[in-house]
């Protein structure tokens, strides 16, 4: 099959309005520089709560400048929701995003490829199956014409303002609705269609296509906190902002900052894990409360031999006549790897059974697509459970209905001291590696011009 218009059925590529945002070249600084700024000290220019991809940008940049910083991070690794596993099936499992985005993502893509890591453009589109086989151009083309139809109507809808449930905005969709459902709720935003804003869906930047490292997009931007000193296993309990410092209560003691970089999920904030003291304004609590992560995780397995002859990185829709619905990621980085990615109700109700429901639940969904003898041949299973993650508690964000226009709540500055960076503080890129790190750069270049320093 080779119909061009299926490069519109990558992950979260809806009908966006506007031109994604330019990045600018990753900063350029010595081990010995970055480090001797980011030394074990109880005070510095600026404190950044998180060593995800957003933290790790901030702090690239505040060193760059020739500031000081200290980087805590509450886990015993750096990447926060880009983690690449291979104790589990030997080879490379990125736990979280498994792409990078382009172009938001292409200055990562290419200190990669300079530091020897194996970078490649991801196949586009995807395949669709249905009854066992690959669809017919008949089938295909009603597929996409089903998504796009929906998708037109919940971007519609944000455009002219109206902020309401993407469920609402839906025509009928006729034979391939549920695919299609799946797809631009589970699939695109990690959560059910009914919890989606319209407003937030019309924001988002359209994507030129995917990167995929081979040796996986945690180990990426773990390279990227490589020159820089984390304090591991050192959550932020509180932070208070003083009329002249910060001070951040950490479990291993209190820091201070003339500013303080939160690069945490709101979902921490939110559940009281990380208190702002007095309080934030009401228009950031707001966005905490309303600017939520959904569920979205990999089930990842073996599948020796390739019985369902799937080519490498290919990802595979499926027509669903139901709510649970799924898509594969075949044989990645072209081992014997897949991930079965489930999203929403599914992954919020597999997350909270037993560590076995997810067997059962790929080995169903197995035999149904393509046979009890492929499902047969199913070796180990290893399921993410985002929400269960303690300094997480979900996978990505999207707004709430009636909160769009709240993203920006998180770009701005609070208290003269106080910025927020994270793929949830990217009003177009939310959801992705490449917004998170570009929140980074932009909250760096921030609290730099709150101490007095200019950033280019």
């Amino acid at each position: 099959m080779t119909d061009p218009d299926r490069s519109s059925l990558t992950r979260r590529a809806l009908i966006a309005r506007g031109v994604a945002i330019a990045a600018a070249p990753l900063a350029g600084m010595t081990l010995a520089t970055s480090r001797a700024l980011g030394q074990p000290q109880n005070e510095a220019d600026v404190v950044i709560i998180g060593a995800g991809a957003a933290g790790i940008s901030a702090a690239r940049r505040i060193a760059e400048a020739g500031r000081s910083y200290i980087l805590l991070e509450a886990s015993n690794h750096v990447g926060g929701r880009t983690v690449t596993d291979t104790a589990q099936f030997g080879v490379p499992f990125d736990l979280g995003a498994p792409r990078l985005n382009m172009p938001a993502a292409r200055p990562m893509a290419a200190y990669g490829r300079a530091e020897g890591l194996d970078i490649y453009r991801a196949p586009d589109g995807g395949r669709l199956y249905q009854d066992g086989r690959e669809a017919g151009d008949a089938d295909y083309e009603d597929f996409i014409a089903t998504v796009r139809r929906g998708e037109r109507a919940i971007v519609a809808a944000g455009d002219a303002g109206r902020d309401m449930p993407a469920a609402r905005a839906l025509p009928d969709l006729g034979a391939y609705g549920a695919s299609a459902r799946f797809v631009l709720g589970p699939f695109a935003c990690a959560k059910e269609l009914d919890q989606i804003s319209t407003v937030d869906v019309s924001r988002a930047d359209e994507r030129e296509g995917e990167d995929i490292c081979r040796q996986g997009v945690g180990t990426l931007v773990s390279q990227l906190a490589r020159p820089l000193t984390v304090r591991l296993e050192t959550p932020a309990r509180a932070v208070e902002l003083g009329p002249r410092l910060v001070s951040v209560q950490t479990s291993r003691g209190t820091v201070l900052g003339r500013t303080v970089i939160i690069a945490v999920p709101p979902s921490l904030m939110a559940s009281g894990k990380l208190r702002i003291q007095p309080g934030l304004p009401q228009r950031q609590r707001t966005a905490v409360e309303k600017i939520t992560l959904g569920a979205f995780d990999h089930i990842g397995f073996r599948l020796p031999r390739n019985p369902a002859g799937l080519g490498v990185d290919e990802l595979i829709y499926f027509r669903a006549e139901g709510p649970r619905a799924y898509a594969l990621r075949a044989r990645i980085g072209g081992s014997d790897l897949y991930s079965l990615e489930v999203g929403g109700d599914v992954a919020t109700g597999l997350a909270d059974s037993p560590p076995d429901a997810a067997a059962a639940f790929v080995k169903a969904a197995l035999t149904r697509e393509f046979g009890a003898d492929t499902a047969a041949r199913l070796g180990k299973v290893f399921a993410t459970r985002w929400s269960k993650e303690p300094w997480a508690l979900g996978a990505f964000s999207c707004a709430l209905p009636g909160f769009g226009n709240m993203r920006r709540a998180f770009t701005e500055t609070v208290a003269g001291r106080l910025v927020f960076a994270g793929e949830h503080a990217h009003e177009t890129l939310w959801g992705t590696v490449g917004g998170a790190w570009l929140s980074g750069e932009r909250a760096a270049k921030q609290v730099l011009g709150l101490i007095g320093v200019r950033s280019g």
